[in-house]
């Protein structure tokens, strides 16, 4: 499929930022999932260090891994691109929220006048939120960034161009209240209304 060179050069870190409903600082101070933009102030209070059992859904307790193929196709669509994906993504909820990138690779290819062009992100590491909610069908709460490297590359005519992570560090931002899931027996699914994590419950 077509699409113009601009968007080409930046599909794999716009949509790779969509698909992770993640923050458009990384690595900035997490904000308040009250006031999302807003820092928090000197005197406000620190967040909890896990919420009360009535904000947890039992039904999302548990080791959840994606579906890193069929993320991959989703948020390849929204450029106009093909997409395959391997390696794992894991979630667990519990006392924490953990997610683990164990070299994920996220590949998108599409065309840009005539000339064949490929974007690989790979993603290792992981990132934890102490302070999180799963109630009514949306996770809010705060997930810093964690340990988590990225490597962005595109290939066009042999050659290959590393290329800036943009937005996406590897975490989800639940600051805004964004994110959404849905969540039945052992299948569950996470979208901030552009791609979905589809999950399956391993333990």
């Amino acid at each position: 499929m077509k699409t113009s060179g601009p968007l080409a050069a930046l599909v794999l870190a716009a949509v790779l930022a969509t698909a992770a409903c993640t923050a458009e600082t990384p690595g900035a101070t997490p904000t308040s999932s009250g006031a999302p933009g807003a820092a928090p102030s000197a005197g406000s209070a620190a967040p909890t260090v896990a919420a009360a059992a009535g904000d947890r859904d039992g039904c999302l307790t548990g080791k959840w891994k994606a579906d890193v193929d069929a993320m991959a196709k989703a948020a390849a669509r929204l450029g106009g691109g093909e997409g395959t994906g391997s390696g794992s993504i894991t979630m667990e909820f519990a006392d924490q929220m953990t997610i683990a990138y164990d070299d994920a690779v996220i590949m998108i290819k599409s065309t840009v006048s005539g000339s064949a062009v490929e974007a690989k992100m790979t993603i290792t590491g992981s990132a934890t939120s102490t302070s999180y909610s799963t109630k009514g069908g949306k996770i809010s709460g705060v997930m810093p960034g964690g340990k988590i490297t990225t490597k962005s590359v595109m290939t066009m005519n042999g050659v290959e161009t590393p290329m800036p992570a943009g937005t996406f560090d590897g975490n989800i931002d639940l600051s805004k209240n964004t994110v959404s899931y849905t969540c039945s027996g052992n299948k569950a699914e996470l979208n901030n209304g552009y791609v979905s994590w589809p999950l399956t419950k391993i333990s």
